[in-house]
């Protein structure tokens, strides 16, 4: 027979072990398919760890949450976390496709590049594509104003009664054509040259879409900043 004694005692140890317990399991878990994505959790603090991953930090708060890997979508959504309380989510990635990346490049030069993780390319064909547009609202510009005063000559030269005024407005009218004429071919091969970036940048993701390569998966990453200032970094490797 255990005595009041010995009894309170055992409650007093017990009591707080099961505190204990309950704090360890406590926290923020993460999972993701596939696995080895990197998770942000931005909000009074910023923490981040590789999937799976738990943050025992005691977050409390509206957080945002950033999930991404390399030839995968970014997953972005808002989560509550509340101190000593246990969540437990598993995000799936959806991959980016060629079909994807050519459908941006078909409405904006470079898009596509930029949503494959090649956004220098992706630079190149936006300035590109952006300078051959440019081009063309000049000389398109500059055909409208050639092409108007070779029109108004023209009115000109119809209206003449005399020969020598005749004679005078021929020649302007005929380096008023050549100009508008001149200014047409430019106008022509700007707009070819816009369609050509526009054409070999959807190309340029069909055919060379990066394919994702092997990687390492690093198990339980986290970071465990405290109040003081402090880190905690654990990193364990599953060959």
């Amino acid at each position: 027979m255990i005595c009041k004694g010995k009894l309170a005692i055992i409650i007093f140890f017990l009591f707080p072990l099961s505190l204990v317990a309950q704090e360890a399991t406590s926290g923020f878990h993460v999972e993701t398919n596939p696995p080895g994505a990197e998770v942000n959790l931005i909000g009074t603090i910023t923490v981040t760890g590789l999937s799976p991953v738990s943050f025992n930090q005691g977050l409390e708060g509206d957080y945002h949450m950033q999930v991404k890997k390399y030839g995968y979508e970014t997953h972005n959504s808002s989560v509550y976390l509340q101190a000593g309380r246990s969540i437990s989510l598993t995000v799936s990635l959806r991959p980016k496709t060629r079909l994807k990346a050519a459908a941006r490049s078909l409405i904006i030069p470079g898009w596509g590049q930029s949503y494959s993780d090649q956004k220098s390319k992706g630079l190149l064909f936006g300035l590109a594509a952006a300078g051959g547009i440019a081009s063309f609202l000049i000389t398109d510009s500059d055909f409208d104003k050639k092409n108007a005063e070779y029109d108004n000559l023209l009115i000109d030269y119809n209206k003449a009664t005399t020969f020598s005024e005749k004679e005078r407005l021929y020649a302007l009218v005929s380096d008023a054509k050549k100009k508008a004429y001149d200014m047409e071919t430019r106008r022509r091969i700007a707009i070819g040259a816009t369609v050509a970036v526009w054409s070999l940048n959807v190309l340029d993701v069909l055919l060379f879409f990066p394919e994702a390569g092997g990687s390492m998966i690093v198990s339980g990453l986290s970071v465990a900043p405290d109040i003081s200032g402090k880190t905690y970094l654990t990193v364990s490797y599953r060959f």
